[in-house]
């Protein structure tokens, strides 16, 4: 079947994320709050795959999980914003972005950002990216559940108004981005560190 749509994901696969785990780690540690971000990585990696009825139902219970005092304020307030401000001043889109995207433009296909964080569009544009590319871009959490989760891959192939298998999506990890367009009957193209040969791509198309 033709594909109709590519799904990239954000972290990993549009700039390379190298080094920003860290530097969030000290920012964290400088504000006093490390132990917040050790309880949001286990909490993630806890939730992986699971569906939600919600977003709201995802949060409520992510959050819960947290056990700690004012956890939905931190990552909401602090956390996200301060990923932002980091992707400005650290990092920037991959340089086979924006020939890519005009590629797949010109071909009418379709184009989705995907990303187990939210925030994408502000993030999207903290490293340059033209927002005008992507026809959809959204977070994990707004579709029911964190990657590999199947139920947010396949609506996300909806909103793109195309079937599961006219997607290719295109991500860093095999066990989250990979798992999830396999289980939804999508096609995966594997990148690592935002490295992309776009004839690989376009080739699948």
């Amino acid at each position: 079947m033709a594909i109709k749509a590519v799904i990239f994901d954000l972290d990993g696969t549009l700039y390379d994320r190298t080094g920003l785990p860290l530097r969030l780690i000290l920012k964290m540690l400088l504000y006093g709050n490390l132990d917040m971000m050790k309880r949001e990585r286990e909490v993630r990696s806890r939730l992986k795959g699971h569906a939600f009825e919600s977003e709201e139902a995802f949060y409520t219970y992510f959050f819960h999980q947290f056990q700690l005092p004012r956890a939905r304020e931190w990552y909401l307030e602090q956390f996200l914003p301060m990923m932002t401000t980091m992707l400005r001043k650290h990092y920037h889109i991959a340089p086979w972005v924006p020939g890519v995207m005009q590629q797949l433009r010109e071909r009418n296909v379709k184009i989705a950002v995907f990303s187990d964080y939210g925030g994408v569009k502000e993030r999207l544009e903290a490293l340059g990216f033209d927002l005008s590319w992507a026809d959809v871009m959204t977070d994990a959490p707004a579709l029911g559940g964190l990657k590999p989760c199947q139920m947010a891959f396949e609506k996300l192939a909806s909103l793109l108004e195309v079937m599961p298998q006219e997607c290719l999506v295109v991500g860093d990890r095999d066990d989250t981005d990979g798992e999830g367009a396999r289980s939804a009957g999508m096609a995966f193209l594997k990148v690592c560190k935002a490295r992309l040969k776009p004839e690989e791509l376009i080739s699948k198309l």
